[in-house]
């Protein structure tokens, strides 16, 4: 072996050691405060299979094929950031967004090879999972958690793209933080679950902006619906109201400038570039069967108008027989998954109705807020199923709450409806005279 090859070896070996302690002192710290949170087994089954199907990936040449342009375009910034001086564009990083940084520093500190950074990736995404299953714990208690770590841990989309040199791993992590942090405010009004979501919000605006905003919206929209859920203790829900009130009266200019006619025009213009009329013969670059049909958003009455179009697209396409190549095939086991855990959603958000917004609030404000911001954005399946992975997640972390939820009620209904238990000595003693 080579000097370059084993440097490579050794530094996947390491950056696995890291990861893989990383992780572990993670599950530590939260079941510090829960006790039963046993994730360990599913935990190191993910890790393992991201990692199996990243060197499968590899070593069957398949990786330019599966991986996309992407992936090249970040690394090439990465160089060049990291050829220049400690500071000078890594924070605040100008054009570079979080993602490329994080290459970068490890590309100019450690020398890390692509294997070693893909591996990084993986666990940056599982971190975002931890935190997701240790809020459904605290949601619904230790079998949901487990549950839903055992079904992300197979989810076949997050085992391919968490370990891709992409944002997806950092919207990942971002996810986690703002889902963990809004469960603390939901059950208890804790002011560090409001740290935690900024520091979310903070990543997923320098990974993704445009989501990172609607990601910390969801979160504001937590902090308020739970204060008013709490005016039954006034000293600290009352606070929290208006420091929502206040920062939304500082912020409605700013969305207001972002709705403005000029603004949307851009955000038309980014649609055009990224769908296609597919079947129109168009020629675009994106015109093959995974662009999106065109629709309007060049006003906010044309978005409440075309919204809902797009939202459907980004659920529920590309469809499971959309099977023109590689990348497509193996997409299609991830579109099955999402089809029957949206199933499964459905059916136990119907059998726990009445209780549902109690129980899943601090997820499900997030997952409809990611879902609006990556159907104004996505113009093309194959980029909507990307995006669609975090929405996986945390459709996986509601249905297990849910689930929960249903089990939950019907064991108090078997035990209510139990007859006591007849004690034939009893009804042989006589009765007490009456005094």
């Amino acid at each position: 072996m080579s000097d370059s090859g084993l440097q490579k070896v050794e530094s996947v070996g390491l950056v696995v050691l890291v990861v893989a302690y990383a992780l572990v002192f993670i599950v530590r710290r939260l079941r510090r405060a829960r006790p039963d949170f046993h994730i360990a087994l599913p935990l190191a089954i993910a890790v393992a299979i991201r990692l199996w199907a990243m060197a499968s990936i590899s070593s069957t040449g398949l990786e330019s094929t599966l991986r996309g342009g992407d992936e090249t375009t970040f690394l090439n910034l990465a160089h060049i950031l990291a050829a220049t001086p400690w500071g000078h564009g890594f924070w605040p990083h100008g054009p570079y967004q979080l993602q490329t940084v994080v290459f970068a520093v490890q590309l100019k500190a450690l020398h890390s090879s692509v294997g070693a950074m893909r591996i990084t990736q993986v666990g940056i995404a599982i971190t975002g999972v931890i935190l997701i299953a240790a809020a459904v714990h605290d949601l619904a208690g230790r079998r949901a958690s487990r549950l839903a770590m055992w079904l992300l841990a197979f989810e076949p989309a997050s085992i391919f793209f968490d370990s891709a040199l992409y944002k997806e791993p950092m919207m990942e992590l971002a996810s986690g933080l703002v889902v963990f942090g809004a469960t603390r405010i939901w059950l208890r009004l804790d002011v560090r679950g409001i740290l935690i979501c900024a520091l979310g919000g903070l990543i997923a605006v320098e990974t993704r902006s445009y989501a990172g905003w609607f990601l910390i919206s969801a979160a504001v929209l937590v902090l308020l619906h739970a204060s008013l859920r709490n005016l039954d203790r006034p000293m600290r829900a009352m606070p929290l109201i208006y420091a929502v009130v206040i920062a939304l009266f500082i912020a409605t200019p700013v969305l207001l400038q972002l709705s403005s006619r000029s603004s949307l025009q851009r955000l038309q213009v980014s649609q055009n570039a990224n769908a296609t009329g597919a079947g129109e013969g168009t020629g675009g670059s994106n015109s093959d069967n995974l662009a999106l049909e065109q629709v309007n958003f060049s006003s906010r009455g044309a978005i409440l108008q075309n919204l809902p179009k797009r939202i459907r697209d980004v659920i529920l396409k590309p469809y499971p027989w959309q099977l023109a190549d590689t990348s497509q095939r193996f997409g299609a086991l991830g579109t099955l998954f999402a089809y029957a855990v949206l199933l499964l959603l459905l059916r136990y958000a119907w059998l726990s109705r009445g209780q549902v917004m109690a129980r899943i609030a601090p997820l499900l404000y997030p997952l409809l807020f990611l879902l609006m911001a990556y159907s104004l954005s996505a113009g093309n399946a194959g980029t909507a199923f990307r995006y669609r992975s975090h929405l996986v997640t945390l459709v996986v972390a509601i249905m297990a709450i849910l689930r929960e939820t249903v089990l939950s009620r019907a064991r108090s209904s078997a035990t209510a409806q139990e007859p006591e238990e007849f004690d034939p000595r009893a009804a042989r003693r006589p009765a007490a005279s009456a005094v």
